[in-house]
């Protein structure tokens, strides 16, 4: 750290060889050098000091100085705001000094925005800087799960915990309605581009896709030097047209000069909490059964429906095993006597299943990272290896991935270097087989059809089902009116992911002379995905394509089965199998390429050690091709060397439907920009910056004004720590306000600059008159641009007492405007609704950032870390209708008012006299029950309630951090509020005897005046069904599922991490021929302090809708790493 009389130094600047002290002191040699970090990246305005005399310079952005040292000194003294103060002899004459880390002020010195590296003193713009030892959890392989509450206006949501899915990010509240609102993440100054295009809404939904979703999973955090989010216009709008949401910039480790091999070696064994009933609400099997009875009694569950309902449980192999006749014994299964038939259900009735352990398993992932640096006198290397291996949290997931990171800098004189690097990883992963969910609007639902999803599973079936009989066999039950169990569904319906990425990377730096700098930035990317779902002949599935037909015919289940195919031409024929053998495979193909070249020229000079000049330009070009294609085979016979068994009837029955069998879509996005900044700072003290970019893309409308689209920033700093009426104030060391305002962008989720055309084969009736057709899927919009945002940010940053208390708080107003709508239009052209750059919305907040180290003894310290953000945002246009069903869902919708993503809910107005529930609806009447109609898009705001938005606007992150002599302690809590979260759709007019009950229902309707008592609906009996309408009462308990009843706060506290380090003594390391040597115990996510209790153990973050999503779950992890 500044020696204390630093302050009072006139310094030199290092381009000034004497010192002005030069007079004063015999002058001897001129000593030429470099300081860096431990990474190898230089520091600008270190001081180098002759020991013992007044004579010092300052580095310059390169980290190079040149002092010409006293007769009477031999000894330099180099010191750096948050780096230990080192003292060298002067016998190299060209040395390179690398300085270590004091504490944790490092990350406030030097700034990497991805374009280039400034100093913190002149940096006009909103970040937050996370090194890389601050950043790791061990037992967490995705780094973007890993910034959570480490950043003051940065939201995640981890609204899955599965592999490969990216939690929900936003920077600030993100800025567009309906188009894409993740941060965009650049490592090493290249932009990282998605796989495949998942919208942020969609990150929810469990289907496949998401699995693909994050565009870090291959990276290895444990190659990370620092990660810098930049989060005002003044920060991120060098990135122009992709600024919008916000910028992640990864920085990756490298070796340093002169430095001998160094090899570290890391472990981590991780171990996974099985969940538990305990956790949840659900009730037990002989709760379960009392329910069963009660449906009893209300005209289900008897032993003919039972045979051939869709869904059955406990009575449906009650009615099988009393008409299962066995030959050799002349005996039923069960006699049709009701002491036997109580005697059969009464083993089920205490059987109690735990399905949790049934289906989940404490498993050990294994996360190993081996890295080696190092570097000669022109040249430093680093290179890692990263394996992770999970077998698998349930029966029906584990993952496998390698990840590679090769890097090396070339110094070829004192003017060039080249850096050549190279990014790669390998995915295998499996996960349970999955169709993707549907949208039923009319009814007021989200479906998914053969959902095996373990952990919804656990929760949507009830404990009194058995996964084995009583001989150790399997036991089955009726999904889609065919033979299931879990256990052997999840062994014959699984989904397989592939994932090779690798990406080459060529930095050249030039130096032109001692204050110009060409950079050359050239890389490559190729990724290519697979997703294969294979469906086996055992599967419940294939059964379901086979239900009441060939052996197993049943004329009912015949005639309800949806599987089966209805000759068109003869609706009165008997419906068939499509699939008499074999299985299905369907297969899911992305690939992406990407190109970027980069070219620039960085000016930097100072004059007459008071005007500091920076300028920075340059061009980019960018080339991304996605290309995709899947297809459904059918009859895949895999036990018969997968030979194929097609039935065309199935091809005819996909056409029927309106559906198809392949599909091949392509994507092609070329962009080109040029940037500049230019800034001053005079006298240390006053900095004014310019940027500005000109973007071009070919995903807007052809006008000139919609493709191009110039982004600008107005910033500037008054560093007041500067001020003469402040330098002799030592208990402040920064004091700095900073101002900017700008205009950034992004593309928006339309791609409609021209005419869009789909071509299609026409449904008709009969095959023989189907023709060849093209649908306009969206008009043309010539005019068609981005997504635009003005910011003003205002900032404050404090630090006291040599920077042992940091103080940065950032207030800001966005005003979002040219945001893409669905405005409705005439009708012309054949479409009702056209996208357009229509939408404004606007978002104000304030976030704060506060750091202290509170003991900083000897032995022990102790330093503390706080982050606060909260913002308010709405939506001032929009022209789009959005229909109720879009409001209501969880995911939520957009009006005029409110922010985006808002959550609504029908009005409930409690139980009629006869259980059933009752609505405010269209006509203002207070007593409907089942009149809603979830396609209603006019006047909705009249009825529907306003509820909040499903986004946080308020996070908090709060880390401790104690060591003392060799231990540590660090302990970290997050939390966020603001939002709303619909609960899990639990009521149904129609149960079944697979359905798992909540502990609500133990408060359900039973008797005339109970809705005096209670909002909890009656089991709707078979009379009310037929009074009523089956169809019109599935719309009542589904309207209930989205009523104001069903609604609850989304805050919570959680402890996030807690960990336990002991590094062993240094005698001992040294015996070994280790330099470091660390034992680590952590927990992740092991107490959620505090939550709604309406959740009722439904996790805050978690939005359960099954296909491959998994929550978050506590876990435990033992590291260890070694470095030599």
């Amino acid at each position: 750290m500044l020696q204390k009389n630093a302050s009072a130094v006139p310094f030199t600047s290092a381009e000034t060889s004497n010192s002005v002290f030069e007079s004063l002191t015999a002058a001897g040699p001129i000593i030429k050098g470099t300081v860096t970090d431990v990474s190898g990246s230089p520091l600008p305005g270190a001081t180098v000091l002759a020991k013992g005399t007044k004579i010092a310079v300052l580095t310059d952005f390169d980290g190079k100085f040149s002092i010409e040292m006293p007769t009477n000194s031999d000894r330099l003294v180099i010191s750096y705001v948050g780096m230990e103060t080192k003292e060298i002899g002067i016998s190299n004459t060209n040395p390179v000094i690398v300085l270590n880390e004091a504490g944790q002020n490092l990350k406030e010195v030097v700034v990497t925005t991805g374009y280039e590296k400034t100093s913190k003193r002149t940096f006009t713009g909103a970040i937050s800087k996370i090194s890389g030892s601050e950043l790791k959890v061990d037992g967490v392989v995705d780094v973007s799960r890993m910034i959570e509450g480490k950043a003051a206006g940065v939201t995640v949501q981890n609204v899955t915990g599965s592999f490969g899915s990216t939690p929900k990010i936003t920077v600030r509240g993100s800025s567009s309605i309906f188009g894409d609102t993740k941060p965009l993440w650049v490592i090493d100054g290249v932009v990282q581009e998605d796989i495949i295009n998942v919208s942020f809404a969609d990150l929810a939904s469990g289907n496949s896709a998401t699995l693909l979703s994050s565009a870090v999973a291959g990276l290895n955090a444990n190659d990370i030097q620092s990660i810098e989010i930049l989060k005002d216009a003044s920060a991120t709008s060098i990135y122009g047209s992709r600024s919008l949401n916000g910028v992640v910039v990864v920085t990756t480790k490298q070796g340093r000069r002169d430095s001998p091999l160094k090899v570290t070696y890391s472990v981590e064994n991780t171990v996974r909490t099985v969940p538990s009933y305990t956790q949840y609400d659900i009730l037990n099997s002989q709760e379960s059964m009392s329910i069963f009875q009660e449906m009893r009694t209300k005209g289900y569950l008897n032993q003919s429906s039972s045979i051939t309902a869709r869904f059955s449980g406990v009575y449906g192999i009650l009615a099988k095993e009393v008409n299962r006749y066995n030959e050799s014994n002349g005996q039923y299964g069960v006699r049709n006597e009701q002491p036997y038939i109580n005697e059969f259900l009464q083993k089920y009735e205490l059987a109690n299943t735990d399905w949790f352990k049934v289906l989940f398993r404490p498993s050990i992932t294994q996360n190993h990272s081996l890295s080696f640096s190092g570097g000669g006198k022109n040249n430093t290397f680093y290179g890692s290896l990263g394996y992770y291996t999970d077998p698998g949290w349930t029966l029906a997931d584990n993952v496998k991935q390698l990840s590679s990171n090769l890097k090396g800098t070339f110094f070829i004189n004192d003017r060039l270097n080249i850096t050549l690097s190279t990014l790669a990883s390998i995915r295998d992963q499996e996960a349970p087989g999955t169709y993707e969910s549907k949208n039923d609007a009319v009814f007021g639902k989200i479906t998914r059809d053969f959902d095996i999803n373990p952990f919804n599973y656990v929760l949507s079936t009830s404990r009194t089902l058995r996964p084995y009989d009583e001989n150790g066999n399997y036991e089955y039950y009726q999904n889609n009116w065919a033979p299931m169990n879990i256990l052997k569904e999840l062994k014959n319906n699984t989904m397989g992911i592939k994932v090779n990425d690798i990406r080459f990377q060529a930095d050249i730096d030039y130096k032109i002379n001692k204050n110009l700098t060409y950079n050359f930035t050239g890389s490559a990317r190729y990724a290519n995905t697979s997703r294969e779902h294979k469906i086996y002949e055992d599967s419940n599935v294939v059964g379901a394509y086979n239900a009441g037909v060939g052996a197993t015919l049943n004329t009912q289940i015949q005639k309800d089965n949806v599987f089966l195919y209805q000759n068109p031409n003869d609706l009165t024929a008997p419906k068939i199998s499509v699939l008499p053998n074999g299985g299905f495979l369907r297969k899911y193909t992305n690939d992406m390429t990407s190109y970027n070249v980069r070219n620039s020229i960085t000016y930097r000079n100072t004059l007459n050690d008071k005007h500091e000049l920076e300028g920075f330009f340059g061009t980019e070009f960018r080339s991304v091709d996605r290309n995709n294609d899947n297809f459904t085979a059918a009859g895949i016979q895999y036990e018969k060397g997968l030979s194929a068994f097609i039935d065309p009837k199935l091809i005819e029955k996909l056409v029927n439907e309106g559906n198809s069998y392949y599909d091949f879509g392509a994507e092609r996005e070329r962009t080109v920009g040029f940037f500049g900044k230019v800034g001053y700072t005079y006298d240390r003290r006053y900095t004014g910056s310019i940027t500005g970019r000109y973007d071009g893309s070919n995903r807007q409308g052809d006008t000139g004004s919609s493709r191009w689209l110039p982004t600008y920033t107005l910033s500037g700093k008054w560093n007041i720590k500067e001020e003469n009426f402040m330098k002799n104030v030592e208990s402040v060391n920064t004091l700095a306000l900073r101002a900017s305002y700008g205009l950034t962008a992004t593309a928006g989720p339309a791609t409609n600059s021209l005419a869009i055309y789909r071509s299609f084969i026409t449904n008709r009736f009969n095959t023989g008159d189907r023709e060849n057709a093209i649908n306009i899927s969206d008009l043309q919009n010539a005019d068609l641009t981005w997504e635009k945002q003005f910011e003003t940010n205002i900032g404050f940053d404090l630090g006291l007492f040599r920077n042992r208390v940091q103080v940065t708080t950032d207030v800001y107003s966005r005003k979002a405007f040219d945001l893409i709508d669905y405005v409705i239009t005439s009708g012309v052209g054949g479409q009702s609704v056209k996208q357009g750059n229509n939408a404004d919305m606007e978002t104000k907040g304030i976030e704060f950032g506060f750091t202290t180290q509170n003991i900083a003894a000897k032995d022990f310290k102790w330093s503390t870390t706080l982050n606060l953000s909260v913002y308010d945002q709405k939506i001032t246009k929009l022209a789009n209708r959005p229909a109720v069903f879009d409001l209501i869902a969880s995911n939520g919708g957009n009006t005029v008012g409110h922010p985006r993503n808002s959550l609504y809910s029908y009005q409930f107005t409690g139980l009629n006299p006869e259980g059933l529930p009752t609505f405010k609806l269209q006509d203002g009447a207070e007593n409907n029950i089942t009149e809603a109609n979830f396609q209603d898009t006019n006047n909705v705001m009249k009825y529907l309630k306003y509820e909040g938005s499903v986004e946080p606007n308020k996070s908090i992150g709060l880390a401790n951090t104690f060591t003392y002599k060799n231990w540590s302690l660090y302990v970290f809590i997050v939390g966020s509020g603001g939002n709303k979260i619909r609960l899990n759709p639990v009521y149904n007019n129609v149960y079944t005897d697979q359905t798992v009950f909540t502990k609500e229902f133990a408060n359900r309707w039973i008797n005339p005046g109970d809705e005096q008592y209670t909002n909890v609906p009656v089991i709707a009996d078979q009379l009310l069904n037929r009074n009523y309408g089956a169809n019109n009462l599935q719309i009542a308990y589904n309207t209930y599922n989205f009523s104001d009843e069903r609604i609850a706060s989304g805050d919570f506290v959680r402890l996030k991490n807690i960990s336990l380090g002991w590094e062993f003594p240094s005698d001992f390391k040294r015996k070994l021929g280790v330099s470091t040597f660390t034992l680590k115990g952590s927990a992740v996510n092991p107490w959620l302090i505090y939550s709604d209790k309406k959740l009722n153990g439904q996790d805050p973050e978690f939005r359960n809708t099954g296909g491959v999503a998994f929550p978050i779950t506590a876990q435990y992890t033992f590291a260890i790493n070694i470095s030599f």
